[in-house]
């Protein structure tokens, strides 16, 4: 981008700032005069409304406050309030100043963009101006390096020494703007000094970073001004782009930012700012990756890999010293933050590990676990008081075992491990009532289940199997099984059920029944499909030969017969074990004696009969059909025969078991 795309941008400001101050407000100065006009009506009428006894000092000071000479809004609040004190507590000021109050005040508005908006867009343009300005100066070489540097210190102190003044006579807006931005002009040069036109060397520069911080946040303590910490860190931010040139010194890039870091962090240990901490941690990730995608060379992993640490060890500490030694709590933002931390940091090292170290990147996530462990296990010990701080590094302890499973783990083992671990979250959730870890175990366990349906299902089998004795089966039937396991617990808890415990029960065992007849579906028919799937493809030619093979032969009468007689023993058997599964499910929900599970039975009965009607009587011949119809009759017929059982013989059993599902 040239000089000129660059002025014309900021001409456009500048005029959009002249129009302001020209059209606008005049605009808010005549609203003032009005408001200023009626305000001194009201007072007069309020006069007027004055017991004739009163003592006429009263209205004097407030109608002298607010004479048309003294346009100050400030004094709109006391002249209220000493009206309202003058008057008795029953008389019929209060209702006429109460609309009065509570009308916006448009001069305040005025006096917050003369004094603040105004002068805070005017040092940003300012230092933009005087950027793009150096950069010309620079580019022409009109002046050394030395002396470019030396411009820059200048500026900075003396702007820094001048906020110093006006802040020692009470101009504390003003003396905040001064200050920034010479704090930003302080960043430039010290970074330009020894990063790009090596006037010091590192470890001298590095002492000057580390001054510069403790003076930035030596003058925002002392000013009690966030503004100031805030445009010191977005200025060192934009040191780095604003100075790039086609030499990569990324060494000096990282320890700056590291420093920058480490400077912010310690400046928010002392004043509980927002978006201090944050600002810097997205900021430092923005230029990394910016580098990373313009300059990245594996001879240059070992200092990315170190900086990745450092910014993560810089936040990290700072959390432990703020939420767990200083006790402070921790908001929103320190928890978003936290995973940010978290996230950002597995995630670089993960895209420039994995092409070299895949293999290493499960026991990574594992090890990233055992330390959100360990400090979930510190913040217990330190803050029992602060739940929050447990649950979050329980949390991201959780999401980072969860993510071992799909770095290491075969793909049909992903969904066992991510059940695996809903389930223990699950109990250990029950076990210390705590709502917020039995949330994560519900969301592990719907994972768990949603990869095992949708990515596992699709593909199960593509050669001749076992019946659930293989690499779909096994994985499969676990991960049902802590389904099942889950609502199992949760009925063993049932007396501390909080009102979503009942329902995540009830969906948990409905879900687990539903998961396996799911499975058994799949084992059955695929059985018999992946045998068809062996066999030369058939299509079905148009030139009247009928089913044809790939390279467009007819198929013989006798291979013909095959592939159908697989296709009918692959329906009857799927309803075959449907009936069965119906059955066994009925029996538990005796056993049980759980209606919901009976219910579910049912349901699955009911779904059978409608196959067996409506498909396998129009499709299956001969013994294929009998087969079918005998089977669910055989099972429904059992099935009636234990209602009767449970209703005739055993009414006491019967009259517990109401008693029990009602409970």
């Amino acid at each position: 981008m040239g000089p000129e795309q660059i002025l014309i941008p900021l001409a456009i400001l500048l005029l959009i700032a002249v129009a302001v101050c020209v059209i606008v407000l005049p605009i808010v100065a005549i609203i003032h005069a009005q408001r200023i006009a009626r305000l001194t009506a009201r007072l007069r009428q309020l006069e007027d409304r004055l017991p004739q006894g009163a003592a006429p000092k009263a209205p004097t000071a407030p109608v002298e406050a607010v004479a048309p000479a003294a346009p100050q809004v400030e004094l709109e609040p006391p002249i209220a309030a000493a009206l309202v004190a003058e008057e008795p507590s029953a008389g019929p000021v209060a209702p006429a100043l109460s609309p009065f109050v509570a009308e916006p005040d448009a001069a305040t508005v005025e006096e917050w963009i003369g004094r603040r908006g105004l002068g805070w867009v005017a040092v940003v343009l300012l230092l933009f101006a005087t950027a793009f300005f150096l950069k010309q100066v620079f580019e022409n070489r009109w002046i050394g390096e030395t002396g470019r540097v030396a411009i820059g210190v200048l500026a900075g102190v003396g702007l820094c020494v001048t906020g110093l003044r006006y802040h020692c006579r009470q101009w504390r807006v003003f003396s905040q703007m001064l200050t920034a931005g010479g704090v930003v002009l302080l960043y430039l040069s010290t970074f330009a000094a020894f990063g790009y036109y090596h006037l010091l060397p590192r470890e001298h520069a590095a002492f000057f970073l580390v001054a510069l911080v403790a003076e930035t946040a030596l003058l925002a303590v002392l000013y009690e001004a966030p503004a100031i910490a805030l445009m010191a860190l977005i200025g060192a931010l934009l040191a780095p782009p604003l100075l790039h040139t086609d030499r990569d010194q990324y060494r000096a890039l990282f320890m700056y930012l590291a420093t920058v870091d480490a400077g912010v962090l310690a400046l928010a240990c002392l004043r509980a700012w927002p978006a201090i901490g944050t600002v810097a941690l997205l900021g430092t990730q923005g230029l990394f990756w910016g580098w990373y995608a313009e300059n990245y060379h594996p001879e240059k992993l070992a200092a990315a890999i170190a900086f990745q640490v450092a910014v993560f060890l810089i936040f990290t500490v700072y959390g432990l010293v703020m939420h767990v030694w200083r006790r402070r709590n921790a908001n929103v933002e320190d928890m978003v933050r936290t995973i940010l931390v978290a996230v950002l940091f597995f995630a670089a090292a993960y895209t420039m590990l994995d092409e070299d170290y895949h293999v290493w990147m499960g026991t990574f996530a594992l090890v990233m676990a055992i330390v959100y462990t360990a400090l979930g296990w510190l913040a217990l010990a330190r803050r029992p008081d602060d739940q929050r701080q447990l649950l979050l590094s329980a949390a991201v302890a959780m999401g980072f075992l969860a993510t071992v499973f799909p770095l290491q783990a075969e793909a049909v083992w992903i969904a066992v491990g991510w059940a695996v671990e809903g389930l223990v979250l699950w109990w250990f959730g029950l076990r210390i009532r705590s709502a917020a870890l039995r949330g994560m175990a519900a969301a592990m366990l719907v994972l768990a289940v949603g990869r095992l349906v949708f990515v596992d299902t699709p593909d199960a089998h593509d050669t001749v199997f076992v019946p659930l004795l293989n690499q779909y089966g096994l994985p499969a039937m676990a991960v049902a099984a802590c389904l099942l396991g889950a609502a199992g617990l949760a009925a063993r808890f049932r007396k501390q059920f909080q009102p979503l415990d009942a329902a995540a029960m009830w969906l948990a065992g409905l879900g687990g029944i539903a998961l396996v007849w799911l499975i058994l579906s799949v084992e059955t028919y695929d059985y018999f499909t992946v045998q068809i799937s062996r066999q030369p493809a058939m299509v079905y030619s148009p030139a009247g030969q009928g089913l044809v093979n790939e390279v467009g032969q007819p198929f013989s009468l006798e291979f013909a017969q095959q592939f159908d007689r697989l296709h009918r023993m692959a329906q009857t058997a799927l309803s075959v074990v449907w009936a069965v599964y119906a059955a066994l499910i009925l029996a538990a929900g005796f056993r049980l004696r759980n209606g919901a599970v009976r219910w579910a039975a049912l349901v699955i009965f009911a779904v059978t009969l409608a196959k067996v009607v409506l498909v396998d009587m129009a499709d299956l011949p001969g013994f294929y059909r009998v087969a079918a119809l005998f089977a669910l009759a055989v099972m429904m017929a059992g099935a009636a025969w234990a209602y009767q059982r449970l209703q005739v013989l055993h009414p006491v059993e019967k009259k517990e078991e109401i008693e029990h599902d009602s409970h």
